[in-house]
């Protein structure tokens, strides 16, 4: 997917950054042999975004056309907020298909990207955050592999489907607007930090009865850190999530190690099946 020596163009297209992770993380890259261009707007501020939305956007498709013009990819420098208010202008005339790369609020544009999406650990992350075999998996990944996750079997049987989801509060913010979540046909993988268990049963209900759910194949899971559990409690988290999840009667694969913790191995988004324990792509 991004070659050896390929370029990667890292923009902020979300929460504001600090620079000097941002270059400690290209370091990174450029360890492995990739050209890091990162984009000149990367460290504006502007409130708790990097930039108005302008500017974000501006920044988003110069990079974009840069990597399309050196065959290149897009790298989010990191996640926090506000991929979502540039959505419409980003439906309306749609980047040009280079590959993509980031999560948590780059859940939007994962879901809706014409070209080759990885999810998989955002700039910053790539020095002090990321396990040694996080970034293993990376390199794999963008080298074209596809290694299989491996989780646990909360509710047995086997899907294939399109892969779909990502962050799970920034897919319930979605719902009602034009990036809403359709997972018809679909393996939906989802994973959160910091939200409480009644949060994550709230946030599933609302994508549940907003029907985002409705011809799901199945759902993959990954960590929810940060969601505890009262002490003494007799239920888990996993408890929860199984609850709101199994009516729609379809394969649970949980426990695969991707999301905002150290352990957060990339997969691409496109087709991919539930075999046993297994999240396995093509």
């Amino acid at each position: 997917m991004l070659k050896p020596g390929g370029s990667v163009h890292v923009v902020a297209t979300s929460g504001a950054v600090d620079i000097e992770r941002i270059e400690a993380g290209a370091n990174v890259l450029r360890a492995w042999g990739h050209r890091v261009e990162v984009d000149p707007a990367v460290g504006v501020r502007y409130r708790y975004l990097a930039g108005a939305d302008a500017t974000r956007l501006e920044s988003l498709r110069r990079a974009a056309d840069a990597a399309w013009a050196d065959g290149g990819a897009v790298w989010m420098a990191r996640g926090g907020y506000g991929l979502a208010r540039l959505l419409p202008d980003l439906i309306a005339s749609p980047l040009p298909p280079v590959p993509f790369i980031g999560f948590s609020d780059g859940t939007v544009l994962l879901n809706h990207h014409r070209g080759p999406c990885v999810h998989g650990p955002v700039i910053n992350s790539l020095i002090g955050h990321a396990d040694t075999d996080s970034l293993a998996h990376l390199r794999a990944v963008l080298a074209g592999e596809n290694p299989a996750l491996r989780g646990e079997q909360w509710l047995a049987g086997e899907a294939a489907g399109r892969l779909a989801g990502g962050n799970l509060c920034v897919l319930a913010s979605l719902a009602g607007t034009p990036g809403a979540l359709r997972a018809r046909g679909c393996i939906v993988a989802l994973e959160d930090t910091g939200e409480a268990p009644y949060k994550l049963d709230r946030l599933l209900t609302q994508l549940i009865q907003g029907g985002a759910f409705d011809g799901v194949r199945g759902f993959a899971l990954g960590t929810f850190d940060g969601a505890d559990v009262p002490a003494g409690a007799e239920w888990s988290v996993r408890d929860v999530l199984i609850e709101r999840l199994s009516p729609f009667n379809v394969p649970i694969l949980g426990g695969l190690p991707f999301g905002h913790g150290p352990a957060n191995r990339a997969f691409r988004f496109g087709h991919a099946r539930i075999e046993g324990n297994q999240l396995i792509w093509g």
